[in-house]
Parts: C-alpha cells; sequence; structure tokens
C-alpha cells in the first residue's frame, strides 16, 4: 500500500478538489481522508450536502477509544464509488483538537489499502504533522503563479522541517500549468526543494461539480480534470516501493481483522455520495460507475 499526504500554503490552489479527483481516478482501491483541521468540506461539495449520519474522523475517534481502532475507521466512512471510501473530515476547527492524528496516522497505515490525504494547510497545528509524517509522499499543491510558487516553496520548507521526510517524498503538483508561468519554468524552481510530480489541468467546469455540487458537465467523464488527475495517481502507484495489498472483502472474515466495507453488507451502502456520472478508471478505458 501506499500513503500520499496532499497539502497547501497560504490561499486556495485546489487542494480538496485535486484529492476528490485522484480518489475517483485511483487504479486501486483507496481511502480518502479528509484531515484537514480547518474543518471538511467534500460533503458540501461533491457529496451536495448529503446526510453522513454521523460519519467521519470524529466518530472513527470517539469508537477507537472503545474498540479496535481499524473498525473505527471502516465504519466511519461513506462511499465515493467502488472501491473508494472517503473519511469525512470533522465539522469545525475547534474539533481538530480532539483528534488524535498520531493514533490515526498507526491505524491508517495498517488498513491494507492506499490512503489519500488531504491535510490542508502548512504550516499548520502541530498536531496534525503526525499525518504527513508518516506518509510514503508529501505533495504541495500550487497555481503557476509567482505567488503560488512562491507560497508552496513556504509550504514545502515547512512541511519537510515539521516532518523530518526523508529526500525524494516531498514533490508538488502544478494546478493549471501554463497560468501564467509554463510547467517547464516551474519544474525549474521546484526541482531541489520539491519536484514536480506531475500537473492537474485547468478545468473549472469539472472542479465546480467537487467543490461546489454544481451540475456535471456533459463530457465529466472524460474531461481534462479527471483524466490529469488519474494519470497523476497512477504515477504514483507505480512509483511506490511497496507491492499493493489486497483489499478485498475476504479481509474482513480474518478474525480481530477488520477489512473495508463491501457494497452488499457495509453500513456505508446508504449513505454513498451520489456522483452525477461515471468516471473512468486510470488505467483502463472502461467506466468506473460512481455511486
Amino acid at each position: 500500500m501506499v500513503m500520499v499526504t496532499l497539502l497547501c500554503g497560504k490561499g486556495s490552489p485546489g487542494t480538496t478538489t485535486t484529492a476528490v479527483a485522484m480518489a475517483l481516478g485511483w487504479p486501486r482501491p483507496v481511502l480518502l481522508v479528509e484531515a484537514d483541521p480547518a474543518g471538511g468540506s467534500i460533503g458540501f461539495g461533491y457529496g451536495q450536502g448529503i446526510d453522513m449520519q454521523g460519519r467521519g474522523l470524529l466518530g472513527a475517534q470517539l469508537a477507537a477509544r472503545h474498540g479496535d481502532p481499524t473498525a473505527a475507521v471502516w465504519s466511519n466512512v461513506v462511499g465515493l464509488a467502488e472501491d473508494r471510501w472517503l473519511l469525512p473530515g470533522i465539522g469545525e476547527p475547534r474539533q481538530a483538537s480532539t483528534i488524535d492524528y498520531a493514533s490515526l496516522d498507526g491505524t491508517l497505515a495498517g488498513l491494507g489499502v492506499d490512503v489519500l490525504i488531504d491535510a490542508g494547510r502548512t504550516p499548520g497545528p502541530d498536531r496534525v504533522d503526525a499525518l504527513p509524517a508518516g506518509s510514503d509522499r508529501l505533495l504541495v499543491v500550487m497555481r503557476s503563479t509567482l505567488a503560488g510558487v512562491h507560497t508552496a516553496q513556504t509550504a514545502a520548507t515547512a512541511a519537510v522541517a515539521a516532518c523530518g521526510a526523508a529526500p525524494g517524498v516531498v514533490g508538488s503538483v502544478i494546478v493549471g500549468p501554463g497560468r501564467p508561468y509554463p510547467e517547464a519554468d516551474v519544474r525549474a524552481v521546484m526541482r531541489d526543494l520539491a519536484p514536480v510530480s506531475g500537473c492537474i489541468a485547468w478545468d473549472p467546469a469539472t472542479a465546480a461539480v467537487i467543490s461546489d455540487g454544481f451540475p456535471a458537465p456533459r463530457k465529466w467523464a472524460i474531461s481534462p480534470l479527471l483524466r490529469s488527475a488519474a494519470a497523476l495517481a497512477s504515477a504514483l502507484v507505480a512509483g511506490a516501493a511497496e507491492p499493493p495489498r489486497p483489499a478485498d472483502s475476504s479481509a474482513a472474515s480474518i478474525p480481530g481483522r477488520p477489512g473495508p466495507p463491501s457494497a452488499a453488507d457495509s453500513p456505508v451502502a446508504a449513505v454513498q455520495v451520489e456522483a452525477p456520472v461515471s468516471v473512468p478508471a486510470a488505467n483502463d478505458a472502461s467506466a468506473v460507475r460512481t455511486r
């Protein structure tokens, strides 16, 4: 399995939108964790205000106090699509102080599926640093503006200092290359600090579906944003040092080893986040139906 954390500096370069798009295009089972200490927003954007029925990061924290932490996580996820789950974020910033991020990091590392974390802004609260510190890759999301690149450099420096990241762990993602500075110029500037791992296409119509719950455009499934996010996801998985661990329903049948919920018997089946249309798999021409 691989654990990837997305973070950003000052401003709103599109970190959460990038995280959701990558999760939808991830080439194998993945859990998206909405760990931004400022609070969750996916349920109000891509989820279009769906009732999460109390499931989320805070629910997992409370359940873990009285039971198995792994089971606590899986009982608090909602479905994004087949083999793609979301652990919704906290409802408001003051709840961040109640989350044991160090323990959460250890639990996520043992789930047996890939994990994608939206950690929000850095520098941030010290207690959140445990999540990026335990990740295989840290990716700083940025725009291709002068201010965006400067902010990304600051965020990357802070991430390295706070997490003690080894060389090669910290990278960056450009949202909207060529607006206005070319990808090559941004790559050159970021090369020694946080090399660019990939780019996310500038696609406001598709981004609005994810960030604000807008109606999906007719060609949502083949939109530039989703295709670019899927390509980045595939590249990250291909570059992972560890082979993937199986994430099928059999994991749940092993005593003491809770696994991801299946579509048939999962308590999240009634809380599936509705996507407007199907999203293509990252490495397949066929579409993966989002439920």
